[in-house]
């Protein structure tokens, strides 16, 4: 990507593009961290469970050693033996291993955030192309890898000679010792070595990641022109909005919402539902839903009535069961006569002197024929 295109990248990264890119495995990642946590598990067996396997297997050795005699020397007793061994050396590898496959696994988790990533292992042609290997492995990023690996590898290497140097010391090299001091001396060794080690590189994956998480974000960043046509990506299309609001017209045929000015009473849910009813005496046979409405079209409901007086009566059951179940322009069912009675009754001792105004404002709002 060319300078002009790096500095046209200005603006953070979107919610959709870090998905997008997450998706496809690209995280800030340093192998480092990967390597420091394997080598801490190392350690940690070292410490709290290497001096004891150690003496089994010295335990272990001794005892082949006393028993050379009493090995047949065919097929059958040499695999007899072996077989003894690999269990025996087994059941103390296997903690060990199962330890640093686990730092490993939590060391990529830490860094993806345990995220399944699979494109990012599906074969792509453009990773067969030698001219794009060159361009890796030759760039600046290449470049980078490699004065890191160096940095890393002449730590490593410093540090192990360091080390070799100081336990040159040890009585071991120059003096008789009793034998039982040379799993002692090892012991010592590598618990040293190892603890300066992770140290080490720890500090170079911190270091490292801290690299690979600024280039990431370099990365990542797009230009006024992306954010803006993901912008217009996200708006709603024309031919969407036109059915939305074809939508709209649907739930709100067979009812005008006008009438909601005339009704007795607007019962509620308080917030999801809003049922517009009407009863008048010598008219109707029973109370009739003059308007229903959810969610939005309900507050819409609920405001015409505060509008016009219209009393508002909130009954969750009655308001949910009326909104399913009854149909504009009809009486409501039989099974709601004695509630919505006792609701009517209720709101006509209530609000008396609305109903004394609401036989004028029904005239006015019938058509003249």
């Amino acid at each position: 990507m060319s300078d002009v295109d790096k500095s046209s990248k200005t603006e953070p990264p979107t919610a959709k593009k870090l998905s997008e890119s997450r998706s496809k495995g690209q995280f800030a990642k340093a192998p480092e961290i990967g390597m420091t946590l394997t080598m801490l598990a190392g350690l940690v067996v070292i410490l709290f469970y290497g001096p004891s396997k150690a003496l089994d297997v010295m335990a272990f050795t001794k005892s082949i050693m006393q028993n050379l005699h009493t090995i047949k020397a065919t097929q059958e007793g040499m695999a007899t033996t072996l077989q003894g061994a690999f269990i025996f050396l087994g059941v103390i590898v296997f903690p060990m291993l199962a330890l640093t496959f686990i730092a490993a696994f939590v060391a990529e988790g830490l860094q993806t955030g345990f995220r399944l990533t699979p494109k990012a292992i599906e074969p792509k042609l453009s990773k067969f192309n030698p001219i794009s290997g060159v361009k890796r492995i030759f760039g600046l990023k290449g470049l980078k890898t490699f004065m890191i690996d160096f940095m890393k590898f002449s730590i490593i290497g410093t540090v192990v000679w360091l080390t070799l140097i100081i336990f040159f010391d040890d009585p071991i090299f120059y003096a008789p010792i009793p034998i039982q001091h040379l799993p002692i001396f090892i012991y010592d060794l590598f618990v040293t070595m190892f603890a300066i080690l992770v140290l080490l590189l720890l500090i170079i994956a911190i270091i490292n990641y801290m690299i690979k998480k600024k280039e990431n974000d370099e990365e990542m960043k797009m230009t006024k022109d992306e954010v803006k046509e993901e912008t217009k990506s996200k708006e709603v299309a024309p031919e969407v909005k036109s059915a939305q609001r074809k939508k709209a017209m649907e739930m709100l045929s067979g009812q005008n919402l006008m009438d909601v000015g005339t009704a007795d009473v607007v019962v509620t849910n308080p917030t999801h539902y809003a049922i517009a009813l009407r009863y008048e005496k010598g008219t109707d046979l029973a109370p009739i839903v003059i308007a229903k409405g959810e969610n939005i079209l309900a507050r819409r409901i609920k405001v015409i009535a505060a509008e016009n007086d219209v009393p508002t009566i909130e009954n969750k059951p009655v308001a949910r069961a009326l909104f399913l179940l009854g149909r504009i322009g009809e009486p409501i069912p039989l099974d709601f006569y004695q509630v919505v009675a006792e609701i009517l009754a209720q709101v006509y001792k209530s609000h008396a002197y609305y109903y004394h105004r609401l036989k004028a404002r029904r005239l006015l709002a019938k058509p003249i024929s």
